[in-house]
């Protein structure tokens, strides 16, 4: 492994959109055979990086060497079609093909006269996913496959191309424990057959589990390389943030106020069905469940997202009936939803246009925008949340993660909800804006606000939530203290009763 040339080099790799440099004089090499790790905060570069490695940005200054060949102005089909593939968070497949016809796309083969020979695409997707041991339907839509398995899919369309480099982003953001070990076989595979895998996740054990080799970014400054054995998981974090970082770290419980939201016999068949629970004052309730458990369907009922079919919610003891996210949020229901970007951002516009657009619905009065006290509350909540950089006139496409949620929790602080739905709060979101997250929830439920807390990371809900639901089937089958609650006894009721309803 230390012997072998590297597949993939870069070389003081330097990158500024707007004037502002976001990766400086960087170097990374990949080897084949070999997980590579790179770790850092949101805005550290890493999003950048992988997409100056897949073409879809050309650096400023520096070089990049693939299997001993310079490169210049590379185009991702350019380097998708020689090795180098990049499988995103937000999957690149298109929902209505099957699994086989997604691995396939652009790379067909080909029978008598031309034609698409199709039984020669399903052998080749059928045989790819048996090398991978993933064992998924090929003939079903990739839009009704769970994410995990959709992740399968885009790994095999990877390599059905040769890939002799994987870049994964992310790639284990809603997995599941047993998807996760899942993916893991799969990548050890991959190792065995020498393909070079670079893999970003802000889940540090997974570093330490499947990596050989880690970078660590901080500010778009590569800060530390080396070997995984050269560092533990207080090192790591301290290279990345600058500062030690209390893992442990529980939310204060406070006095909790009067009810503020009371749902009964919630229900939109089949996938929520006679859900009731109460919300009061000053309290984090946390969701969870397995994927598919019906816990952002829920939310999305609560906000008027998608139509109530049954059911009754009432705000401080008055009926309501949200007819979209908006009407909700006048009503003082906030919603950061689960796919910041489809659903929590308009990217092409800046961040605090983003956060101002709650405060002009609120503010507007006879059709007369108070721009100069909107510019003034954005400023303030743009210093409250420290997001980076501190410029609100960047279009939120060319922030990172953890930036981009915090300006959609912005837009909710904003709108000074009373009602704060957060679902998958900090997915994507590295350790210490993490952090930031958890002290912001905080601060609003000691300021009398109630917080539902959806989230699949159970060390999470276990540290943050005052009480825990847990569904399963579209139900609540369980309500569990957090005094009493461990992540074996939500494990159980999800499971046992997944089971029993099926």
């Amino acid at each position: 492994m230390e012997t072998a040339a590297p597949v993939l080099s870069l070389k003081k790799i330097s990158k500024s959109f707007s004037g502002i440099t976001v990766l400086h004089d960087v170097d990374i090499d990949l080897y084949p055979g070999e997980v590579h790790g790179v770790v850092g905060e949101n805005g550290a570069g890493k999003s950048t990086l992988i997409k100056i490695m897949s073409g879809a940005y050309q650096p400023d200054h520096g070089t990049i060497h693939y299997q001993g060949q310079l490169l210049k102005n590379i185009t991702p089909r350019w380097a998708r079609e020689n090795g180098i593939n990049t499988i995103y968070q937000e999957i690149d497949l298109i929902p209505s093909l099957t699994a086989a016809e997604n691995i396939a796309l652009g790379n067909e083969p080909l029978g008598k006269g031309g034609s698409i020979d199709w039984a020669a695409v399903r052998s080749q997707a059928r045989r790819i996913l048996d090398d991978m041991g993933a064992h998924l339907p090929i003939d079903v839509a990739v839009g009704n496959l769970k994410v995990a398995h959709q992740q399968m899919v885009a790994i095999a369309k990877a390599l059905s191309l040769n890939s002799q480099v994987l870049i994964l982003d992310e790639p284990t953001a809603v997995f599941t424990s047993s998807e996760i070990e899942l993916l893991f076989n799969i990548i050890r595979r991959l190792k065995a057959q020498g393909i070079a895998i670079l893999y970003i996740s802000h889940h540090l054990d997974e570093i330490f589990q499947i990596g050989d080799r880690v970078t660590v970014l901080r500010d778009g400054y590569l800060v530390r390389s080396g070997l995984i054995a050269e560092f533990d998981k207080p090192s790591l974090v301290r290279a990345m943030v600058g500062r030690e970082i209390d893992f442990s770290l529980r939310n204060g419980h406070s006095l909790l106020g009067e009810e503020i939201l009371r749902v009964k016999n919630l229900s939109r068949s089949p996938v929520v069905e006679d859900i009731n629970f109460v919300l009061r004052r000053g309290e984090i309730v946390g969701v969870a469940g397995l994927v598919g458990a019906g816990r952002t369907e829920m939310a999305r009922l609560l906000v008027g997202a998608d139509p109530l079919q049954h059911g009754e919610i009432y705000l401080n003891g008055r009926r309501i009936r949200p007819t979209s996210p908006m009407v909700a949020l006048g009503l003082g229901i906030g919603m950061l939803p689960e796919s910041r970007k489809e659903e929590g951002l308009v990217l092409q516009r800046s961040m605090a246009e983003n956060m101002a657009y709650s405060l002009v619905q609120k503010s507007s009065r006879a059709g007369v925008v108070p721009w100069k006290s909107i510019r003034r509350e954005v400023a303030s909540l743009l210093s409250k949340l420290e997001v980076r950089p501190a410029n609100p006139n960047l279009q939120v496409t060319y922030m990172s993660g953890g930036n981009q949620q915090k300006v959609v929790l912005g837009k909710l602080l904003a709108a000074k909800c009373d009602v704060l739905i957060l679902d998958e709060p900090t997915r994507g979101v590295d350790v210490g804006a993490r952090l930031e997250i958890y002290k912001l929830m905080y601060e609003m439920k000691t300021e009398g606000k109630a917080i539902l807390m959806i989230s699949s990371d159970l060390p999470e809900i276990l540290t943050q939530a005052d009480r825990i639901l847990v569904m399963a089937k579209g139900r609540i089958v369980a309500e569990v203290p957090a005094a009493e609650a461990s992540e074996e006894k939500i494990l159980a009721f999800a499971l046992r009763l997944e089971s029993e309803m099926v």
